[in-house]
């Protein structure tokens, strides 16, 4: 690729009605950008999943603005998702009959972890971030 890429700003409210719009957008920033189609697209999805956690968790609705900031430097993309709520850690349910945790929820963050090449939260009292990393070229994955 040659040239500088221009860093891709969004900053949306904490609905669920905003998620296609965000990922409309980060999809086109990121076509042709990265030659592995199928790394691009995990990519999208690591960051809409992160979009939906900080819509859900970090502000369970209440339209307060998230922001999304996707920039590339050193062959590498990152992507921030940055909300301003509170983490909330919920305690697990154990299943009775085994001993383990047993629920249908909770496997964002494992799904990014297993989508990108490098995943980051960030918590502060002042909100969370949730950084997304890959570098463009497939082999130089780490």
């Amino acid at each position: 690729m040659g040239g500088a890429v221009e860093p891709l700003r969004i900053e949306f409210p904490a609905s669920p009605d905003q998620l296609p719009g965000v990922r409309r957008r980060l999809r086109r920033w990121l076509d042709g950008m990265m030659p592995d189609p199928q790394r691009a697209y995990d990519l999208l999805l690591a960051a809409g999943e992160a979009c939906a956690n900080a819509i859900e968790h970090g502000h369970a609705g209440d339209r307060q603005p998230i922001r999304l900031e996707a920039i590339v430097a050193r062959g590498v993309i990152s992507i921030g998702i940055s909300d301003h709520g509170h983490w909330v850690t919920r305690p697990a349910a154990p299943d009775s009959e085994r001993g383990r945790v047993e629920s249908l929820r909770g496997r964002g963050l494992h799904m990014i972890r297993a989508l990108v090449d490098e995943s980051r939260v960030t918590v502060l009292d002042s909100g969370t971030t949730v950084t997304l990393s890959m570098p463009l070229d497939s082999g130089a994955a780490s």
